[in-house]
């Protein structure tokens, strides 16, 4: 009988291949014939899954966005809304091993998006992401009648989609200025500008 594969399960332990080749080298060592050896095939098997770098990645940023959004879900937040904000807020930046090496893969991939029609598609994807997350954060602030009545709504969500963004590379670039507790403190201090100072005791 022919022996019968699991795809899914195939793709899914080349991207960790890859994954662990990422941490431990970098991803300008990843290539296909890298990639392949790590996960035991030949680089012909590997590119029946991926015929391209380019698709490899972002099946390897798809997989471990997966894997984060599991993280999240998994986790209690706080009760009091303005908390609860910064703390899914606080998710989002890298300051913990696992995330700073998914955001060094995001932000090469959004670099190399430039020059690739494959790539610019999940940029897009990604970056209307973190957009539609500020959004709803500052609609549950909204809701909870906890923000200020002078904050510009509509350019409060576009100006926390840039805050976060460069939380991110700075906690990736400078760990040793942008600590978890500083970054709290940023998040905590910004969202705490715009809201109503009788909802903050």
């Amino acid at each position: 009988m022919p022996r019968i594969v699991n795809h899914e399960k195939k793709r899914k332990s080349i991207a960790e291949a890859a994954w662990s080749i990422i941490k431990k080298e970098g991803i300008e060592k990843a290539s296909i014939r890298r990639v392949a050896i790590e996960a035991g095939m030949s680089a012909g098997a590997l590119r029946h899954y991926f015929s391209t770098k380019d698709e490899m990645l972002l099946f390897i940023m798809d997989y471990y966005l997966e894997e984060g959004k599991k993280r999240s879900q998994s986790k209690s937040w706080s009760d009091n809304p303005l908390q609860a904000v910064a703390e899914v807020l606080l998710e989002l930046i890298p300051i913990d091993e696992e995330k700073k090496i998914e955001t060094s893969v995001w932000w090469i991939l959004a670099l190399q998006s430039l020059t690739s029609d494959t790539l610019k598609e999940k940029k897009d994807e990604m970056t209307n992401g973190m957009y539609e997350l500020a959004n709803s954060m500052i609609e549950i602030l909204v809701l909870q009648g906890i923000l200020s009545d002078s904050t510009n709504v509509k350019l409060e969500k576009s100006r926390l989609a840039a805050l976060i963004d460069g939380l991110s590379i700075h906690a990736l670039l400078r760990p040793d200025v942008y600590t978890p507790e500083k970054v709290n403190e940023v998040i905590r201090y910004h969202l705490e500008t715009l809201c109503n100072e009788s909802q903050l005791n």
